[in-house]
């Protein structure tokens, strides 16, 4: 496995700080349509900092806050698909292997009628993404989508097997949901694992520290991931309001160190 982190940029001062904290890559996240425009501009810009770094970006997610999929009538949304596929062919070019999205729920239409929206527009993503050797996932978190659970994956996932999962146990224990069950389950489809730490007391969120100061077994999410063969990548998320300056960096230090030790 690789150890790497988010950085919201894509600039020559991100890649130096991953570089300067000895990980081994860069993962991008995409919040707004005007990112994706940017990062599809930039391509070859970000692609001369890949080279020039020695750090190549291995996850690109775009979270579709203002572009919504489907729309109204459940239908694929032309423009957001026209997008996803641009910023699909960028990754490709600049050898990210992995797009991560969601997809928004309709309102007023059935829970069925929207499992067949959603599956309709993974499939678009998939058969464009899949000649250019980009994978297509979904993350478990519930921000503008609604493909973050296991009856969603049983239905989505279980009609299309190129869909795989970006997972993070942070927003299963959020969500009351039972993480260790989920990846007992789906660890197989995982090709995208965030490290991001959960203090929750009596349901209730206390904080989001550094991985290794937090509640999650993270020994045992190492194990489970090894056990269903997974070799793909673990991504730092720092997301904490406790942890910023100075602090944060100790923090991210003490967070590269743990996970290092529990990588064979």
């Amino acid at each position: 496995m690789k150890l790497g982190m988010i950085r919201n940029g894509c600039t020559d001062a991100d890649f130096e700080y991953v570089k300067g904290k000895g990980l081994d890559f860069v993962e991008v996240c995409l919040n707004w349509a005007k990112d994706a425009r940017e990062w599809v501009a930039r391509k070859d810009e970000i692609k001369a900092l890949v080279k020039k770094h020695g750090l190549p970006i291995l996850s690109c997610g775009r979270w579709n806050g203002d572009e919504w999929p489907l729309d109204e009538a459940g239908k694929i949304n032309a423009a957001a698909l026209d997008e996803a596929k641009a910023t699909i062919a960028a990754c490709a070019d600049l050898g990210c292997p992995v797009y991560h999205c969601g997809c928004n729920r309709v309102e007023g239409m059935s829970l069925f009628r929207n499992y067949e929206a959603a599956i309709g527009w993974f499939s678009a993503l998939i058969d464009y993404a899949k000649p250019l050797g980009v994978k297509i996932s979904t993350y478990n978190c519930h921000w503008n989508s609604f493909i973050d659970d296991m009856p969603a994956w049983e239905m989505v996932h279980g009609e299309l097997p190129d869909l795989w999962i970006k997972f993070d146990a942070s927003h299963s224990i959020s969500a009351g949901r039972d993480w260790m069950e989920e990846m007992r389950l789906w660890a197989h489809r995982f090709c995208h694992v965030h490290v991001k730490g959960a203090l929750r007391v009596n349901g209730n969120y206390v904080d989001d520290p550094p991985a290794g100061l937090d509640q999650i077994n993270w020994r045992a999410l190492l194990g489970m991931l090894y056990k269903a063969g997974y070799a793909g990548n673990l991504s730092i998320e720092p997301h904490s309001a406790t942890w910023k300056g100075d602090l944060g960096e100790r923090g991210l230090d003490l967070t590269i160190r743990y996970m290092r030790s529990l990588i064979v």
